[in-house]
């Protein structure tokens, strides 16, 4: 019988040692079809209204909540 160590350390190791089966539906290459010019514009707006909306307002607000704490 293996020491617990060991045994662990097999367990570990197993899946790097035989990886299973590529995950369906990813598939290496090209896109199949092309992002339009749009399409990244509308996500690069949505990412920076996202991160930057909410900071703009605190940083809109910070008098109000400056007056809250005195």
């Amino acid at each position: 019988m293996l020491p617990p160590a060991a045994l662990l350390a097999r367990s570990v190791l197993r899946p790097a040692a035989r990886p299973g089966p590529a995950p369906r539906g990813l598939r290496s290459g090209p896109a199949q079809s092309p992002v339009s010019t749009a399409d990244t514009v509308l996500g690069l707006a949505a990412v920076f209204v996202s991160i930057f909306g909410p900071a703009g307002w605190v940083l809109g607000h910070i008098q109000d909540y400056r007056k809250r704490e005195e």
